[in-house]
């Protein structure tokens, strides 16, 4: 069996779409008074229990951790969450053995071969192949979640994102004076918050892509530096000059900081991770996962 692994310039990375219309951030609007009453994320209640959903969107089946071991008390899980912040109560239904169909992709292909707990979803459904993070009754509820809105350009026949504004780019680049060779504004809210990607000009072989969570003059970075490699700078077979594409699971604020749920997807598979805002800045945490699904 091939050891699930993702790649970052040559090095192992240990811890690391959804629709196509236009952005309308304002019709995703919470009203003030949900905004007031927004309960904040108990941190420490958090775990690194993250799964994906099936073909048909009513299925989720939970990805092993890098430990190997089962999960505790299984059905006081009660909630998945992603795709910016969508909030899907969910009912435990059994453990999933693997079988000898199981060809190791953690894809919606493979669901019903591989090994996980399987939940189904009691209201609403979830994206057909997409990722979630899981909770325990209590540890984050809706009003914990600020209101997103996916910014893919729907004009785009692939699904890529809007580009950030020249203002916003402007500001970028002042404060890391580099410029910005591509950007994409991977999600906004009608409170004025965005996060983007940034990729900035290569200087030699060093190569800098930021994720930035920016409201106003408030900015906070995730930094992701490499060295050039044409095969790939970031992850496996990225180019070399793009990172891949990042989605936003959610955005929450936690009684420990500002909590930013993303997957970086790339060839080979998908990197899963939290990060909190920490000494002016965005940082990892131990919330994280990853999917492998090269060749799909």
């Amino acid at each position: 069996m091939r050891k699930r692994r993702f790649w970052t310039g040559g090095v192992i990375l240990l811890s690391l779409l959804a629709g196509c219309g236009s952005t309308d951030v304002e019709s995703l609007a919470k009203p003030s008074s949900a905004v007031e009453k927004n309960t904040m994320v108990e941190f420490a209640r958090l775990e690194s229990v993250f799964g994906f959903a099936d073909e048909s969107g009513e299925k989720l089946i939970t990805l092993p951790d890098d430990s190997g071991a089962g999960l505790e008390n299984p059905e006081q899980f009660n909630a998945a969450i992603g795709n910016n912040g969508d909030w899907v109560e969910i009912e435990f239904v059994r453990r999933q053995e693997a079988n000898e169909q199981d060809n190791n992709r953690q894809t919606m292909y493979n669901f019903n071969n591989m090994a996980g707990y399987v939940y189904k979803a009691k209201n609403g459904k979830f994206i057909q192949n997409k990722s979630y993070l899981l909770t325990r009754d209590g540890a984050i509820g809706k009003d914990s979640l600020m209101a997103l809105n996916s910014t893919v350009d729907g004009q785009s026949p692939s699904g890529d994102y809007l580009p950030a504004d020249a203002e916003t780019i402007a500001q970028i680049e002042a404060i890391k004076k580099r410029k910005v060779t591509a950007s994409s504004l991977l999600s906004a809210s009608a409170e004025n918050e965005k996060i983007a990607l940034f990729v900035f000009e290569r200087k030699g072989d060093d190569m800098l892509a930021s994720i930035a969570y920016i409201k106003g003059d408030e900015v906070l970075f995730k930094d992701y530096p490499a060295t050039y490699n044409e095969y790939g700078t970031w992850r496996v077979e990225d180019g070399g000059d793009h990172p891949g594409r990042f989605e936003v699971l959610f955005l929450a604020r936690s009684d420990e900081g500002l909590l930013l749920g993303l997957s970086w997807g790339a060839p080979e598979g998908e990197n899963l991770v939290v990060l909190k805002e920490t000494n002016g800045a965005l940082q990892e945490t131990g919330l994280h996962g990853g999917r492998y699904w090269a060749p799909i």
